[in-house]
């Protein structure tokens, strides 16, 4: 065990040779009455491209390292990978007490264009992949509807790690792949599993016409925040936040790296 998680550590820790390093980068966002310019972590493989490509958006808690970590793994896998700090620019620490999901999808929207605008991009093949409230993030920028409408650019399928599937249709413009625990408190597998189903708490069935495809998946005995490796090295391998239990859990976290690579290797393509 000790020794998985130090080649894990590891392999977070040093970089592929065929990754680049990652940098830092600018992104404008917001609206022109409250433009903000948002801070992003790019990670890219080396070469000319174009790649296909991730924006990643991070939960209530803020960008962490969990991020760059998750960045620096899709670039090894081929993926520009792009991971937006949606707090930090706006003075914020966390939001966990309230609604963020359409200012942190405009965002991924901005992410887009600024990917979309890169010579190593191809534009018309980028996911964007979300966190607990970045993943209700991701169902609310992939819903069919008038937020998606504003953009030229389209996300062509969407990740969402224990997302709020509550607020959702589950009606969306390209294929989702949500994963959850059933022990999740803090955004419950209950909603995702109507929401798969299309009997979403929204009262919004899906139709044949409905270009829709939410892959779920629902990991038995599993908490929130399951592929956090941050949290290995807490108590009992978890902590209780605002209430609620976040936990990790490595087998969960290791079938989901291989789902999220196989969903994008279907979806967008890759190396």
């Amino acid at each position: 065990m000790r020794v998985l998680i130090a080649s894990l550590l590891a392999a977070m820790a040093i970089a592929n040779t065929s990754v680049s390093a990652g940098e830092f980068v600018t992104v404008d966002a917001g609206t022109k009455a409250e433009p903000v310019r948002l801070v992003g972590y790019l990670a890219r493989p080396q070469g000319a491209g174009p790649f296909s490509a991730v924006v990643l958006l991070h939960g209530c808690g803020g960008f962490h390292s969990s991020m760059i970590s998750w960045a620096d793994r899709l670039a090894r896998y081929g993926y520009a990978a792009l991971a937006i700090d949606s707090f930090g620019p706006r003075g914020m620490d966390d939001h966990c007490g309230g609604f963020f999901f359409h200012e942190q999808a405009t965002d991924g929207y901005a992410a887009l264009g600024y990917l979309a605008a890169k010579s190593f991009v191809r534009a018309s093949h980028v996911a964007l992949m979300g966190f607990s409230m970045g993943g209700g993030s991701v169902l609310a920028a992939l819903e069919k509807g008038l937020l998606e409408q504003r953009y030229p650019e389209k996300f062509r399928a969407g990740i969402a790690f224990y997302p709020v599937c509550q607020y959702a249709s589950g009606i969306t413009i390209g294929p989702v792949l949500v994963m959850v625990g059933d022990k999740d408190d803090w955004t419950p597998s209950a909603s995702c599993e109507a929401m798969a189903a299309g009997r979403s708490e929204l009262g919004a069935p899906r139709t044949p016409g409905d270009r829709s495809s939410i892959e779920l998946v629902v990991y038995p005995g599993v908490h929130h925040d399951f592929d956090q490796l941050d949290l290995f090295l807490a108590p009992g391998r978890g902590i209780t936040v605002k209430g609620h239990r976040a936990e990790f859990n490595e087998e969960a976290m290791r079938d989901s790296i291989v789902r999220v690579r196989e969903f994008l290797q279907r979806t967008i393509g890759g190396r």
